[in-house]
C-alpha cells in the first residue's frame, strides 16, 4: 500500500475517498470528483460553495470558526452566524464526499479545536498551485513559460470578485502572471518572435492596461517587424491610457524609446 501511494504521489495521505478532487479557480470556479463535475445544483447551498472557496483561499493556514463567520456572514449576530456555518459545513461535506459516513473524518477538511482547514496531503489538485509551480519550473525558458502561462485561465475566483477575503490571493496570482509574462515577452523579443510577443503584450494589457513595460515591448516588437505606424499608435494608446487612468505621462524611458524608434 505504501508503494502504491508513493507511486500516486500521495505518500502522506491518511484518508482517501476513492477519487481525486480537482479544483479550477482561474477564470471560473469548477470542481470535479474524479471524472464527475459538481454542477451548480450539486452544491445544495451557495454558502457551502463560498465556504470551500474561503478554505481554498486560506489553504496555507487554518481558520478559526469565528474568522469564517466574520468573512461569510459579517452582518449576522454570533448565534445566527454559527448556525449558518454549521449548515454550510455539513452541506460542504456532502458535496465533497457524498459517501462519507455521518460523523466520520473528512478526507479533505480537518478540524483542530475550533479551527478548520483543508487537510494536508489530501488528494486535491488546484489549478492555481499548478500554475505557480509551472512558472517556477520554467526558469525563464520561453517555451516552458508559454506552457506555464497557458495555465492561467483568468482572474482568481471571478464570482468572488467583490469579496475582501479573496482579494489578496487574486492580486498575488495576477502579479505572478504579469511578471512572468513580462519575462516571457523579453525572451520572445530576444529570439525575434515578434508575433508571439505582440500577442502576450495584449494579454498583459487586458489584465493591467497601465503596465507600461508592455507598451515598450509592443513598440520594440513592431519595430522588429518594421511597422512604424503601429509604433506610433502604441505610444499614443500608452499616453492616453496613463493620462486617463493615472493622470501621468509615460516614463522618460518610454518617451526616449519612442523617439529612438521613430
Amino acid at each position: 500500500v505504501t508503494s502504491l501511494l508513493e507511486g500516486l504521489g500521495l505518500p502522506c495521505v491518511t484518508l482517501h475517498p476513492g477519487y481525486q478532487l480537482y479544483v479550477q479557480t482561474l477564470g471560473g470556479f469548477e470542481v470535479w470528483r474524479g471524472e464527475a463535475a459538481v454542477g451548480a445544483s450539486g452544491w445544495r447551498r451557495k454558502t457551502a460553495r463560498q465556504l470551500f472557496q474561503l478554505l481554498l483561499t486560506n489553504r496555507r493556514a487554518p481558520l478559526d470558526r469565528d474568522q469564517i463567520c466574520e468573512a461569510l456572514w459579517p452582518d449576522a449576530d454570533p448565534a445566527t452566524a454559527q448556525q449558518n456555518f454549521k449548515i454550510a459545513l455539513n452541506a460542504l461535506y456532502g458535496v465533497l464526499e457524498p459517501q462519507r459516513d455521518p460523523g466520520a473524518e473528512s478526507a479533505y477538511i480537518v478540524r483542530e479545536g475550533s479551527a478548520y482547514a483543508l487537510r494536508a496531503y489530501a488528494d486535491l489538485r488546484l489549478d492555481a498551485d499548478e500554475f505557480v509551480a509551472a512558472v517556477k519550473g520554467a526558469r525563464g525558458e520561453p517555451d516552458a513559460l508559454l506552457a506555464a502561462l497557458a495555465l492561467y485561465g483568468g482572474e482568481y475566483l471571478p464570482d468572488a470578485r467583490y469579496e475582501t477575503w479573496a482579494a489578496g490571493e487574486r492580486e498575488r496570482l495576477a502579479a505572478v502572471f504579469l511578471q512572468s509574462a513580462d519575462t516571457l515577452i523579453e525572451r520572445l523579443l530576444e529570439h525575434a518572435r515578434y508575433g508571439e510577443a505582440i500577442d502576450f503584450c495584449g494579454r498583459v494589457l487586458l489584465q493591467d492596461n497601465c503596465w507600461e513595460r508592455a507598451y515598450r515591448h509592443l513598440m520594440l516588437a513592431y519595430s522588429g517587424l518594421g511597422d512604424r505606424g503601429q509604433i506610433a499608435r502604441t505610444y499614443a494608446r500608452c499616453l492616453q491610457t496613463l493620462r486617463q487612468e493615472l493622470d501621468v505621462d509615460p516614463a522618460p524611458e518610454t518617451q526616449a524609446l519612442y523617439r529612438r524608434l521613430t
